[in-house]
């Protein structure tokens, strides 16, 4: 590397991904999503840590200027003004009953679920190979969270928001033309796919708690 090439690295204001997302004023997963789907150039370190420049951000910053969020704090402006995911999940009243380890069993599947996702945007299209993930993934979820006393008006409730939280992801900061449409449009037929295996796997699991009545 020469040496102007250098001196530019040590000129770089480096953040890490918490630094970052406050910086956007949006959630960290928000932020590590954009990262894993090519919206947010990010840098990794030896130890495979995120991390991303300053002036990059910067600039999105002057291109996208961040959506009023009627006095709310920053990290409370992700999926359409309503709270970080986790802060959304601790807020239902049976979350508390839910155990450690299968809150790690629901979030292994949903990173599964991630990941397939990232490649959406990178311009993949999603053929036959992501839709048998999805319902492999979707029946798994299915089965888990059947088993969690969950109903299927609960399960929807939860789906929809990783949805809607899907949605943000891929739609700010806005890009315009097919590309998105196309990103969106795919990430619907993926999503359907998982939402559909997921509820045929709870009725045959036969546990879903019983719907309250009226």
């Amino acid at each position: 590397m020469t040496h102007a090439g250098l001196a530019g690295q040590a000129r770089t204001r480096w953040l890490t991904l918490g630094e970052a997302a406050q910086l956007l004023g949006v959630d960290v997963t928000t932020l590590r999503g954009w990262a894993d789907t090519g919206k947010v150039r990010v840098f990794r370190t030896p130890g495979g840590h995120r991390r991303f420049d300053a002036a990059d951000l910067e600039s999105l910053l002057r291109a996208s200027p961040p959506r009023r969020t009627t006095g709310r704090p920053a990290e409370h402006a992700l999926t359409a003004g309503g709270p970080p995911p986790r802060e959304w999940l601790a807020s239902r009243a049976w979350y508390a009953r839910i155990g450690e380890s299968s809150r790690k069993r629901v979030g292994a599947l949903c990173g599964e679920l991630m990941r397939i996702l990232a490649s959406i945007p990178g311009g993949e299209p999603v053929g036959p190979p992501h839709l048998a993930e999805a319902r492999r993934i979707g029946t798994a979820l299915g089965r888990e969270v059947a088993g969690l006393g969950l109903t299927p008006a609960q399960t929807t409730e939860v789906f929809l928001h990783f949805k809607s939280h899907v949605t943000e992801m891929l739609t700010t900061p806005p890009r315009s033309g097919f590309g998105q449409i196309r990103s969106l449009r795919d990430t619907d037929a993926f999503l359907g796919e998982v939402l559909q295996a997921m509820m045929e796997a709870g009725d045959a699991a036969g546990t879903w708690a019983a719907e309250p009545h009226e």
